[in-house]
């Protein structure tokens, strides 16, 4: 017991037959390769530029992007998240519903919701959103617009008639003191 292996121990206590669940089931093939998820329930479909990418034009869609490469136009995504990652760099305009920057940005940027840029991004353009925010030791140069959204109101109550104004006074019966004479 006490000079035995590790080796020995394992194979005395392995079990010689495969337990009953793991008989019926077949391999399952791993791709070594990322796969896309696709947009069915609540999974979101991510496109990527990458590194070595170098993109003339305007890119729109509806999916989140991530740039790691270098664009040279306008980026219009309206309903998802755009990343220009540390290695990215955009010069063109920017429209999406969340803007998050780690690399460089040469343009206007507008998103409907928020727009992030981290420490160590570098900015350049106007910036309008609902949310902006601008971390320590990243630079900006541009203006700040930020978008109210109006919240619904109520729908107002019909007005009810204001009850009539009585005078105290008059509705009061006069009580003067009766003077009899004698």
């Amino acid at each position: 017991m006490w000079n035995r292996n590790k080796k020995e121990e394992d194979i005395q206590y392995r079990p010689s037959s495969p337990a009953p669940s793991e008989q019926g089931r077949e391999a399952i093939p791993v791709s070594a390769y990322p796969t896309r998820q696709t947009e069915y329930g609540s999974a979101r479909v991510t496109a990527s530029i990458g590194k070595s990418l170098v993109i003339n034009g305007h890119i729109q869609g509806k999916e989140d992007l991530v740039i790691d490469g270098r664009l040279e136009g306008n980026v219009d995504l309206p309903e998802n998240r755009l990343t220009v990652g540390a290695t990215g760099h955009v010069q063109g305009g920017i429209r999406a519903r969340e803007i998050v920057v780690v690399g460089t940005v040469q343009g206007n940027m507008e998103a409907t919701e928020r727009v992030e840029i981290k420490k160590g991004a570098r900015v350049i353009g106007d910036l309008k959103a609902q949310r902006p925010v601008i971390e320590d030791e990243a630079y900006f140069k541009g203006n700040v617009e930020t978008i109210r959204v109006d919240t619904p109101k109520p729908a107002a109550k019909p007005q009810q008639p204001a009850p009539p104004i009585v005078d105290a006074q008059a509705s009061l019966p006069d009580s003067k003191p009766e003077i009899k004479r004698g």
